[in-house]
């Protein structure tokens, strides 16, 4: 079980250049690459780092929270490189790697006791869903904690749903891999007196109506956490306006002089987060340098896919803070484009 971010080399063979593709799964699984390598001067052997390559497939993944199930696929994922024998024309295994999506360059990580949900500060609304990300896992047991003391269990089936193709909201497509690799969600809108949950590594605090919005996102280790705003969230648009200038004629309606004919705008958010404690903003890594955030309106329960636009990641303590509260301002911009004509 490799990161993705960990350079993997594989040699093909001798000859001065090979062919080779990777599937997934296995022999008979989807085709995610295939070319050629050559070889390098002053060596023997052809060889190929194909982490970078295998990186692709896990890009482009979108997160769909309306179902109580995410996906069928299963971590860490098995890519199984093929060699072309020129002679007999045919293809032979050359190797077999197991990737996690993994970008943290931590290199004492071990995702198997460790798990991959590492949510920032363990704090979720009521009415929304809880993600987990599991390793080589069809479900996960979360363990319901109520206010009176006692407890529950519910298996959270890893699998995807029968109307998965579906759109994602309106406005956006799905991917056509399955969405949130490997994880598991749980909405707990119809629980009822639940002081948190645990699943697996993750523990999750419940609070009831104590913010509007959440960021959904992809960790530092490849798993889905959730993470309640509970400061105030600001709206802004930011307009870039297109005009046209033509001879004024106070006749004419259309000679009006100068026009506006279309405002192109992206919508913005400024995210507060709330007061953290110092562990939590010492892993508010884990967001601020994601590729993958959904703004989630917990009223509306829609998800927005957004882009953290802050282009640095302070990692603020208690002391480092000036013995202040530790408190974060996120800037989003909606990924997607607007224009008014």
């Amino acid at each position: 079980m490799e990161p993705i971010w960990k350079d993997y080399y594989i040699t093909l063979g001798t000859a001065d250049s090979v062919a080779y593709r990777i599937r997934l799964d296995d022999a008979a699984g989807e085709i995610i690459y295939q070319g050629r390598a050559y070889l390098r001067p002053d060596e023997t052997d052809v060889t190929v780092r194909i982490n970078d390559i295998c990186a692709d497939y896990f890009s482009g993944v979108v997160l769909n929270l309306s179902q109580a199930a995410l996906s069928a696929m299963t971590l860490p994922v098995t890519f199984y490189v093929e060699a072309y024998d020129e002679t007999n024309e045919t293809w032979s295994e050359a190797d077999t790697v197991q990737f996690l999506d993994d970008w943290s360059y931590d290199r004492s990580y071990d995702p198997a006791t460790m798990g991959l949900s590492f949510p920032i500060n363990g704090r979720i609304d009521a009415r929304m869903w809880i993600p987990y990300t599991a390793v080589d896992a069809d479900s996960v047991d979360m363990v319901i904690h109520y206010t009176d003391g006692t407890t529950a269990t519910v298996i959270v089936p890893i699998a995807i749903s029968d109307d998965f193709n579906s759109d994602f909201n309106a406005d956006f497509a799905r991917h056509s891999q399955a969405a949130g690799s490997g994880t598991a969600v749980f909405n707990l809108s119809a629980w009822t007196g639940v002081d948190y949950v645990t699943l697996g590594n993750a523990t999750y605090k419940v609070v009831t109506d104590c913010g509007r919005y959440a960021l959904y996102y992809k960790n530092a280790y490849g798993g889905y956490d959730a993470f309640l705003l509970e400061g105030t969230c600001r709206r802004t648009d930011a307009l870039e306006r297109s005009t046209v200038a033509v001879e004024y004629d106070n006749r004419n309606v259309q000679n009006r002089g100068v026009s506006n004919y279309v405002n192109e705008y992206k919508q913005r958010w400024i995210l507060n987060t709330g007061i953290l404690d110092d562990e939590a903003g010492l892993m508010m890594h884990h967001l601020l340098n994601s590729t993958d955030v959904y703004l989630y309106d917990i009223d509306a329960g829609e998800m927005i896919p957004v882009v953290v636009t802050d282009t640095e990641t302070a990692y603020k303590t208690y002391k480092t803070a000036g013995r202040q509260p530790v408190r974060y301002a996120i800037t989003v911009e909606v990924a997607q484009e607007f224009a008014r004509r």
